[in-house]
């Protein structure tokens, strides 16, 4: 079976999301005095940058070669990556007035990854038809 254009669809998000925290972790390397002199952490930056860059290529590089846990290490690293998203920006980071739009963002990328993840052409790309219903 071909990959499905949504498989392919759903790696370039995952991809998206692990260039964004690639650019994380390099802005938190470049601008490593810039961050402490305002008392900012450079090294959470930095670590939970190059987590969500490692976990990112790994689920889409593991997608593209048709492995079956992929599919499950997929669901687990979206909720987690929005779960993450949701307690830095609501407890570390300073509170942004684009909440609302950031929880129609998050809300719509769940939705399309789920949609994507649970339709019948993806699970017989994984080979999962047997195993979920």
């Amino acid at each position: 079976m071909n990959r499905p254009i949504r498989v392919s669809f759903l790696v370039i998000i995952i991809l998206t999301i692990a260039l964004r925290n690639g650019l994380r972790l390099c802005e938190a390397v470049f601008f490593w005095m810039v961050l402490t002199k305002y008392h900012s952490s450079p090294i959470y930056l930095a670590i939970t940058g190059a987590v969500w860059l490692i976990i990112g290529s790994i689920l889409a590089f593991e997608i593209l070669r048709r492995k079956s846990w992929a599919w499950a290490g997929t669901i687990a690293g979206i909720s987690c990556y929005a779960a993450w998203y949701w307690v830095d920006r609501l407890e570390i980071e300073i509170p942004h007035a684009n909440g609302p739009f950031a929880l129609a963002l998050t809300v719509l990328f769940l939705g399309i990854s789920m949609m994507i993840l649970f339709s019948k052409n993806t699970r017989g790309y994984f080979h999962l038809l047997n195993a979920i219903k």
